[in-house]
């Protein structure tokens, strides 16, 4: 209770202190004029009154008359005249109820003369005003309160805005370096192998795979949704065969797959992902443990394996993270309904088996085509 009535006092100090003061004022300023202080709770009683008067006009009754601004005409002095009304009944029979209780000394009985009247409508009329004014006052700090953090928020915006032109400016010049600097490769590797051609074809041939295979890499983002097997299947035998040059062509791999499963369509980077797993983490230089990578359709599930022994001289990097990602890329592309496991086996050989229904890679239809009455 102490807590709350600390807070209280803490959240309207500067009220109490305004009416410390005001109340001081006119008691000490009507004392020295007219020679008369009068009893302490005569004083309470009044000024309770007065103040419970002001704060009912300036946070009900203002409001209230000025919600509607086609009936100000009729709520003002309804308003008014009930609040003189209010105050010159309460004023009065507090007065008779300090008389009675021998607090307020009057020789004569108390009336509703014009004297009192006059008297209590004109410090009813002040206080009204000065609650007016108080009201407007609040009003203006709440409006300009509001004005500060609306500019505020515009300001924001327009820095936020500002930092995103420039984040946007930065991404499209990104983008024009990505696209400027492949056509420099490009071209670079064009002229290499025009060099060195008729001086070793082998080379010569290695320069153009490994174009073929960057430009792959790079369009990816550009080749759809869906893209056929067969082109995964085609850069697959390009990696390989760049790694069996760089390896004077001892690494033990083999690439096994039915012609019909280059008919299907598949989301990019599956089969080159993890076919480029096994050259990162495997060994493939070991007698009857070489690398092998098996594609084929059966009982209408496409099904890719790889198997390799395990490289244990590389330390592993990223936990298998590029076969995690891709599994989390399948599984948003084809739901659950895939078949994706990986693990290392006692005889340090790692595998991969994935498993897709087949109905699920059919080639997308054109829109066209999908339309009634038109050929196929």
């Amino acid at each position: 209770m102490i807590e709350i009535i600390k807070n209280w006092i803490n959240k309207y100090r500067l009220h109490l202190l305004v009416w410390v003061i005001f109340i001081l004022y006119e008691s000490f300023s009507i004392g020295l004029v007219f020679h008369v202080f009068g009893n302490p709770i005569t004083y309470i009683v009044h000024y309770i009154i007065i103040i419970v008067l002001f704060y009912l006009h300036a946070h009900v009754a203002l409001p209230w008359i000025l919600k509607n601004k086609k009936h100000i005409f009729w709520r003002l002095p309804t308003v008014l005249f009930s609040e003189i009304g209010a105050f010159l009944l309460l004023s009065f029979y507090a007065d008779q109820l300090l008389i009675l209780k021998h607090i307020l000394p009057n020789p004569q009985p108390l009336t509703l003369n014009y004297e009192y009247n006059l008297r209590t409508l004109f410090r009813e009329l002040y206080i009204i005003g000065y609650a007016t004014g108080y009201y407007y006052l609040i009003t203006y700090t709440i409006e300009k309160r509001k004005t500060n953090e609306l500019e505020k928020q515009r300001l924001n915006d327009i820095i936020y805005r500002q930092k995103s032109e420039q984040e946007l400016t930065k991404a499209q010049n990104a983008f024009l370096k990505a696209q400027i600097n492949p056509h420099f490769l490009f071209n670079t590797l064009d002229f290499v192998y025009h060099s060195i051609v008729e001086l070793s074809p082998p080379a010569a041939d290695a320069i153009i795979t490994l174009a073929e295979m960057m430009r792959y890499a790079i369009d990816s983002d550009k080749m759809g949704e869906f893209i056929p097997l067969s082109d995964e299947i085609d850069q697959v035998e390009n990696l390989v065969y760049l790694n069996q040059i760089r390896k004077n062509h001892k690494l033990l791999f083999e690439l096994q797959y039915q012609e019909e499963v280059r008919r299907f369509y598949l989301i990019p980077l599956v089969l080159l992902t993890m076919v480029e797993n096994i050259f990162k983490h495997g060994n493939l230089t070991e007698k009857n443990h070489g690398a092998i990578v098996k594609i084929y359709n059966q009982d209408g599930m496409l099904f890719i394996e790889t198997d390799n022994l395990i490289n244990n001289q590389i330390r592993p990097a990223g936990n298998h993270k590029g076969i995690s990602n891709t599994e989390q890329r399948l599984k948003y592309a084809y739901g659950e309904d895939i078949v994706f496991s990986y693990k290392a086996t006692e005889s340090n050989h790692f595998i991969v088996r994935l498993g897709i229904p087949a109905d699920l890679l059919m080639p997308p239809v054109s829109p066209l085509k999908a339309l009634p009455g038109i050929d196929k």
